[in-house]
């Protein structure tokens, strides 16, 4: 019974769904960063956000994720030539063109007793034409698996564990593995209109722990792309009032397949409250604030599967900062 018990843990990774390669966030249109690192420092400004999910509060041991991210835009500097002098030489460098963006992201995720903490550093590049903005930007990632040796003594009550034979899973207990990784993302905005793909997992690195691998299928970290597209406009009738609908497509290379279709309305641009419906069941509640140049955004999904009828829903908490020169962004973009 141990045996079948910490095999349903680790079993979590795939047989519920994509979300915990890549957790899933209901609020991703408020920091695109964390879905398309192509975003960092689009609109000119540091941002500074805080994400914390809550996965079917009731379930013992759902899935939890943390996550902190920043990025920001090189802005363009005068347009004068800055001397630089190194050991070997002195040489002229070429002022910045406001092109580059760069971004960092800590995540912390455990999904029953598997926990990963991971590291994204970012880079970004923004090309502007007349009245528009085409964007690449490229992540590197590592990742630490750890299997939790406390959670892994657990059941979870609810559910069938799966009749599965295996060596003994005690020489995994406590051990971790460091895992390298890769993203790139592009995207085109314009007034109101923004379109990006991303790709998570370029390297599909398998988690080992030492020269043994648990279960290469489930622990493989297969490719994922992600389709993101938005669409935001002032009502006919009242100016203050915006509306925003927006749509998230994720798919992999094992054809596992979800997608969020969301709508906002957002009035004065310092309060929105919105809805999604997404492919695997589940309906959500968006809701936010605007304070100066603090954010405040809260989620909560329910749904109508066999895991939701055992919990209270989801919950998702985002906080974020906006720093920066208002004068210099660029003003066509207003994700909030």
């Amino acid at each position: 019974m141990y045996r079948k018990i910490f095999i349903f843990h680790l079993g979590l990774l795939g047989a519920i769904g994509m979300a915990q390669q890549a957790p899933i966030y209901s609020q991703y249109v408020l920091n695109e960063f964390i879905v398309n690192p192509s975003v960092a420092g689009i609109d000119g400004m540091t941002s500074i956000n805080l994400t914390g999910r809550k996965q079917w509060i009731g379930v013992e041991h759902a899935p939890e994720t943390y996550l902190v991210s920043a990025s920001t835009r090189i802005l363009k500097a005068p347009k004068t030539f800055k001397i630089e002098r190194t050991r070997k030489k002195t040489r002229f460098r070429r002022p910045s063109k406001g092109r580059v963006g760069l971004g960092a992201s800590i995540i912390k995720d455990r999904n029953g007793a598997v926990n990963r903490t991971g590291l994204n550093l970012s880079y970004a590049y923004h090309i502007h034409r007349l009245d528009d903005l085409f964007s690449l930007g490229f992540s590197f990632l590592i990742q630490q698996f750890n299997i939790d040796p406390d959670l892994a003594q657990f059941n979870i009550s609810g559910f069938d564990l799966p009749d599965i034979e295996i060596d003994p899973a005690e020489r995994f207990l406590g051990k971790s593995s460091y895992i390298p990784d890769a993203a790139f993302g592009i995207n085109y905005s314009k007034v109101g209109l923004s379109m990006g793909l991303s790709v998570f997992h370029l390297f599909q690195s398998p988690v080992k722990f030492g020269s043994e691998s648990i279960n290469s299928k489930q622990l493989k970290q297969i490719r994922q792309y992600n389709l993101i597209g938005s669409y935001r406009e002032v009502t006919a009738s009242n100016y203050k009032w915006e509306y925003e609908p927006s749509v998230i497509i994720r798919f992999n290379e094992a054809m596992q397949f979800s997608a969020d279709f969301s709508w906002r309305m957002i009035y004065n641009k310092e309060y929105w409250a919105g809805a999604s419906i997404r492919t695997s069941g589940d309906f959500v509640l968006l809701m936010g604030i605007k304070f100066h140049k603090f954010y405040f955004g809260y989620s909560f999904d329910y749904g109508f599967n066999q895991i939701s009828k055992q919990s209270y829903g989801s919950h998702e908490v985002l906080l974020a900062v906006k720093l920066g020169d208002s004068t210099r962004r660029y003003r066509f973009w207003e994700r909030y």
